[in-house]
């Protein structure tokens, strides 16, 4: 049996949403616990046999759990409704009480706060109004009647919730992560790109050689690229396959690379014996600090790059022999300084002599 109705949303409806099974077991076993108890209650209660009315306000007061997750004031109300009318007619105290106690749970948790604690505190004036015992006790059974299952509903809804957001800021970390390798991948490939293509247009007529080494190396750049979008793209999809990581061994052919591409560059590297993600964060923030002199810095311009350890921390220095001047943090810094971040260090850059990047991260232990 399937049946569609309004998905609720305090204040306006979304779309349709099909009621849970497990509303209808709800439904189904505070039905068969409030016509079979009932009876047995009445009994101990010496009251007279219940009639068909008291039945059917029974069946009506469960029947309304059907939509506690899709409408909970409807639920509540209906509910509400049903056990204030079957107290009225002076019928026994019974197992329709928990259809009360779980329409009241299922308010606070599906509705807002404000509207669940209107219809407790309805509920809890239409129980009064046929209570046959002192205040006290009426305050006693609201307590544990209405009042528990609304803080374990209101409980509920803030796990939800809780889980929800850490879902949500899972997704959004690994947006950016991956937003992050697309624009050091694609941003550095193309960089070196522009380069080449320059020295190419530049040497064509006078030098046809140095020509084909600038467009073989835009060749290689490019496929290069690509591969890494491709990777990047299929672990977007799910369907990244297994690969070598990137790491601090890959970083002669870096710096060849950017040779190719007219920057020179010395490197230092200190083989620590970090693991794959220290390792790809090390290499991205030398790539797009290389990337950033390659784009920016005037001809004869000479990079230094330097990975080593000092007192627990890895030191990535990377420097240029530029004109010191003003600069504007961008994306590529800002991404450098997050991957540093994210493994517990810092990234600094100074400008005031040439151009720096340093970036400390603590060891692992």
């Amino acid at each position: 049996m399937k049946i569609r109705t309004s998905a609720y949303v305090p204040g306006r409806m979304v779309g349709t949403m099909r009621i849970p099974w497990q509303d209808f077991a709800l439904t189904t076993a505070l039905l068969f616990a409030g016509l079979g108890g009932t009876t047995v209650a009445a009994r101990l209660q010496g009251a007279d046999p219940l009639d068909a009315p008291a039945y059917l306000l029974v069946t009506l007061a469960a029947a309304g759990l059907l939509l506690r997750s899709v409408r909970p004031v409807w639920t509540v109300a209906v509910t509400t409704a049903a056990i204030a009318l079957y107290l009225g007619l002076g019928y026994p105290y019974g197992p329709v009480l928990l259809s009360g106690a779980a329409a009241v749970y299922a308010v606070a948790t599906y509705a807002a706060v404000e509207l669940a604690a209107v219809a407790a505190l309805v509920y809890s004036l239409a129980v009064l109004v046929s209570w046959d015992g002192g205040i006290v006790s009426w305050f006693t059974w609201s307590a544990g009647w209405i009042l528990l299952p609304g803080v374990a509903g209101v409980l509920m809804k803030v796990r939800r919730k809780s889980v929800v957001d850490s879902r949500e800021k899972a997704v959004i970390s690994e947006r950016l992560r991956l937003a992050q390798e697309v624009h050091d991948v694609v941003g550095h490939g193309l960089s070196v790109i522009a380069m080449q293509a320059g020295v190419a247009l530049y040497v064509l007529d006078r030098d046809p050689a140095k020509a084909r080494v600038s467009l073989e190396a835009i060749r290689d750049t490019a496929k290069e690229s690509l591969e890494g979008l491709r990777s990047e793209l299929d672990t977007l999809r799910g369907s990244a396959p297994l690969t070598p990581a990137i790491g601090l061994a890959d970083l002669p052919a870096l710096a060849a690379r950017m040779r190719e591409a007219g920057l020179e560059v010395s490197t230092e590297v200190e083989d620590a014996g970090l693991p794959e993600n220290h390792q790809l964060a090390v290499y991205r923030i030398v790539q797009e600090s290389l990337t950033n002199v390659l784009r920016h810095s005037s001809p004869g311009v000479t990079a230094s790059v330097r990975v080593y350890t000092v007192r627990g921390e890895l030191v990535v220095h990377v420097t240029d022999t530029g004109t010191p001047g003003a600069f504007t943090e961008g994306h590529g810094i800002t991404g450098m300084r997050s991957r540093a971040e994210a493994l517990g260090g810092t990234l600094e850059v100074d400008a005031s002599h040439g151009f720096a990047v340093i970036a400390r991260i603590p060891l692992p232990s």
